[in-house]
């Protein structure tokens, strides 16, 4: 049986990965470190509109049928890897108040997307305010490590409406380095248990790669994959899985191709954008072509019905004998 405990993300983060040493700095570089905007006043509750303008490619993981591009939360929960520009993570929870986040739900919703993926202490508020007004957008809940009783954030996560869990990146990452990658697969268990689809994430490739070696009961990998064709790509001198300026989540996208191409398991990218330096018109062909089943994208509002335009007409296209894909459809 699993203990629960209250705990938020960012004391989570202080306490489980600040104190260990040589750790990945992906989630502590995210976190925003200026105060609270200030809130504005709660508008009243709108019904939603429930007539789709548009749908998307569908996938099964699990059973569950999932849009094959999804909404990232980063860009909604104000967490950015915005590398020296200190000011945008604030500037970002300046814009998405709690109205705008609703809004941002309706309108992915709209264009087809039927999933949201957040840390599970994360303010998911909007969220339920969403469904209470009709909205059927599904969420897949980020988890951290636990211990050796069990995973609190399961249950959290369970009593929240998560439809999906998965352990985050850099808490895989860390076991690993601690030589206790055995609780991956416990918490994989744990989730199984609670009858939610269960997911392991990373920006190593090595967490896949022990997953398939140890047969886990995985239902879908989360890995990340974009080029370093970008401005602010990591040097020859930068190695590791996450960029030690808070610039790189993927150190060798062509091995990671390589791998993916031999696992038969739902595979939904992520970081493709490489949090906003590469444009989608290049990332989205890059993913979707390197074999990922599913994108998983942090947007803004205005960028929704672009961004679900060109997803659609790239997955479309990779049923054409002319597709450059280089792994079958999985889910």
């Amino acid at each position: 049986m699993m203990k629960h405990t209250a705990i938020g993300r960012r004391s989570f983060v202080k306490t489980s990965l600040v104190a260990v040493a040589g750790i990945p700095l992906g989630l502590r570089a995210q976190a925003p470190a200026n105060p609270e905007p200030t809130t504005e006043p709660t508008a009243p509750a709108k019904p939603l509109a429930t007539q789709r303008k548009d749908t998307l490619p569908m996938g099964k993981i699990g059973g569950q049928e999932f849009s094959r591009l999804m909404l990232g939360g980063n860009l909604i929960s104000g967490y950015a890897h915005s590398r020296d520009l200190g000011y945008v993570a604030t500037l970002m929870r300046f814009y998405n108040t709690p109205a705008k986040i609703r809004e941002t739900l309706e309108i992915a919703e709209a264009h087809g997307i039927n999933v949201i993926n957040t840390f599970v202490t994360d303010d998911i508020s909007a969220l339920h305010e969403h469904w209470k007004n009709g909205g059927k957008m599904m969420w897949i809940a980020q988890v951290g490590a636990g211990d050796a009783n069990g995973c609190p954030h399961i249950q959290l996560a369970v009593n929240r409406g998560a439809t999906a869990i998965h352990i985050n990146g850099d808490q895989a990452e860390s076991l690993l380095a601690k030589g206790q990658f055995e609780r991956v697969g416990e918490i994989v268990q744990w989730t199984k248990e609670q009858r939610r689809i269960a997911g392991v994430s990373a920006h190593d490739l090595r967490i896949i790669m022990e997953c398939e070696k140890l047969k886990l009961d995985v239902d879908f990998y989360q890995k990340t994959l974009h080029t370093h064709e970008y401005y602010t790509s990591p040097r020859p001198d930068e190695i590791g899985p996450v960029g030690k300026h808070d610039n790189s989540w993927c150190s060798d996208p062509q091995a990671v191709v390589d791998f993916m191409a031999k696992v038969k398991k739902p595979w939904i990218a992520f970081k493709i954008l490489a949090a906003g330096a590469l444009p989608p018109r290049s990332a989205f062909p890059h993913a979707i072509n390197g074999g990922a089943d599913f994108l998983l994208v942090g947007m803004f509002d205005w960028q929704i019905a672009d961004n679900a335009k060109l997803a659609k007409r790239l997955i479309e296209a990779t049923g054409r004998s002319s597709s450059s894909r280089t792994r079958p459809w999985c889910g």
